[in-house]
C-alpha cells in the first residue's frame, strides 16, 4: 500500500470507530460523552414575596409569601418614603416545633399572607421587605391612595 491508500484505511477505520462512539442510529448520529446530569441548585424558587393586591390599595392590601422549611425565623419590616422603620411583623410560625418543648426552634414554611389595614394611613409610596434568618431576600414598594369617589 502506498501512503494515499493507508491514510484513507485510517480515515475509515477512524469513521467507523467513530460511528459507533457516535451512537449512530441509522438515521442520525447523537454525541455521546458519557453519562451527564445538569442540576440547578437555589433556594429562590423556594422564598416568594408577590406583590401586594391591589396596588394602588385606598384601605386594605394583601400581602402573600412562600417560605421554605429550612428557615428559623421569619419577618415582613415596614418602611416608609424615607426609609423610616413603621412596622416589623414576625411571620415565624410555632407549627413545626419539635416534639421536646426544650429543643423547638420556632420555624416557618409554606405559603401565607397578611392582610394590611391602611386607614389612617398617609397617601404615599411605602416598602415591605422579607427577611428570612435575619438576611433580607426580597422586597416590593406599595402605594397608598385614598379611594376616588366618582
Amino acid at each position: 500500500m502506498n501512503g494515499a491508500q493507508i491514510r484513507v484505511v485510517a480515515l475509515l477505520a477512524a469513521g467507523c470507530l467513530a460511528r459507533g462512539a457516535l451512537g449512530d442510529t441509522g438515521d442520525h448520529v447523537a454525541a455521546c460523552y458519557g453519562p451527564s446530569t445538569s442540576v440547578t441548585l437555589s433556594d429562590r424558587p423556594n422564598i416568594v414575596l408577590n406583590q401586594n393586591s391591589p396596588n394602588p390599595f385606598a384601605e386594605q392590601t394583601t400581602i402573600t409569601y412562600k417560605i421554605p422549611n429550612t428557615a428559623k425565623t421569619a419577618k415582613i419590616i415596614f418602611h416608609d418614603a424615607h426609609g423610616a422603620l413603621m412596622k416589623v411583623v414576625d411571620i415565624t410560625s410555632s407549627r413545626s416545633r419539635s416534639d421536646n418543648e426544650n429543643e423547638g426552634i420556632p420555624q416557618c414554611s409554606g405559603e401565607g399572607q397578611m392582610f394590611v389595614f391602611g386607614d389612617d394611613l398617609s397617601d404615599g409610596l411605602y416598602t415591605y421587605a422579607l427577611v428570612i434568618d435575619e438576611k433580607t431576600v426580597d422586597s416590593k414598594q406599595m402605594i397608598k391612595a385614598r379611594s376616588r369617589s366618582r
